[in-house]
Parts: C-alpha cells; sequence; structure tokens
C-alpha cells in the first residue's frame, strides 16, 4: 500500500489497532507500519514521545527506522514525533504528508478527542524528531 492509498483509507476513521483505550495517535502509527511496510507490531510505549527518547529499547523501530533529528529535513512519509506539552505529557506523533519552510501537512489522530484521522498543518516548534524508514 502506499502512503497516499493509505491516506485515503484511514482519512476522516477511527483506527484503533490494539484495541485500548481508543482511536489514539500511536494507533494510526502502528496501523502506518502494518499498511504500508509490512511491519510488525512495534514496542509498548507509554506515550508518543517514547517512540523518540527510547528509540534504543524499542528492538523493531530500531530494525525498520532510522531516528533523524529535528534539525534535519523532513520528508514525505516520515513519522514526526512531536514532544510533551503541559496538556498532553505523552507528546504525538503523526505521518508527514507533504513538507514546506515553515510547516508540514501530516496525517494524525487525537487521542483525546477521538474524532479519526485528519490532514492537520503542523508547524516545527515541538518536533522532537522524526522515524524514517530505513531502505
Amino acid at each position: 500500500m502506499t502512503l497516499k492509498t493509505f491516506v485515503n483509507k484511514w482519512y476522516g476513521k477511527k483506527c484503533d489497532f490494539d484495541g485500548y483505550y481508543g482511536a489514539q495517535c500511536v494507533d494510526l502509527f502502528r496501523q502506518y507500519n502494518k499498511d504500508v511496510f509490512n511491519l510488525p507490531h512495534t514496542g509498548g510505549v507509554i506515550g508518543a514521545i517514547e517512540l523518540y527518547t527510547q528509540y534504543d529499547s524499542l528492538p523493531v523501530e530500531k530494525q525498520y527506522y532510522d531516528r533523524i533529528l529535528s534539525c534535519d529535513a523532513a520528508i514525505p512519509g516520515d513519522v514526526v514525533v512531536f514532544t510533551a506539552t503541559p496538556g498532553n505529557k505523552y507528546g504525538h506523533v503523526a505521518i508527514v504528508l507533504e513538507v514546506y519552510e515553515t510547516f508540514m501537512l501530516v496525517l494524525e489522530q487525537d487521542g483525546f478527542a477521538q474524532d479519526g484521522a485528519k490532514i492537520n498543518v503542523r508547524n516545527y516548534d515541538r518536533v522532537a524528531g522524526y522515524l524514517r524508514k530505513k531502505s
């Protein structure tokens, strides 16, 4: 499945990959791994930020993804990981669709709103880094 096909399949729909806690941002990431890259279930995390900060202890992520610094340019298909905020200690994860100088378009799912996958504009302020599928 291509990135575009994945977006078309999940846009506007709730993705609850693991059946726990409803449609979370990490569920969409896991579904992306399965549908687009045919990867096994990724490691368990308490929050999305751990996909980046605990990368070295996540064997599936480490095997199939390179960890890219936040100062490097994203490319479509990258997984962007955002830092925690006072209102969300878990951080956030989304799939990069398009990249521009001051913002990016992402496919994401809000675990608090539980309203399904959407395309949103995100700036680079809270980017912890990216996960890029290894070649």
